[in-house]
């Protein structure tokens, strides 16, 4: 995952995007965990809302889709 310069956070599978990067094992538990103990926001640097959260989840289950 990655937050971009213009504060935008988004997934970047192949981890070349530029910003402010956090590695997460893409799974759905993973990312929750993550953001539950506040790790996926201490590594981004930013807060991380339910919302924000819930398109996370969205554009990881697209992603796994399209690598099955």
């Amino acid at each position: 995952m990655v937050r971009r310069v213009d504060g935008a956070i988004s997934l970047d599978p192949a981890g070349r995007a530029q910003g402010r990067g956090a590695y997460v094992h893409p799974s759905d538990d993973c990312v929750r965990k993550a953001r539950r103990t506040g790790a996926l926001s201490r590594a981004l640097r930013t807060r991380l809302d339910a919302a924000g959260t819930a398109r996370l989840m969205e554009d990881l289950t697209e992603y796994l889709k399209e690598k099955v």
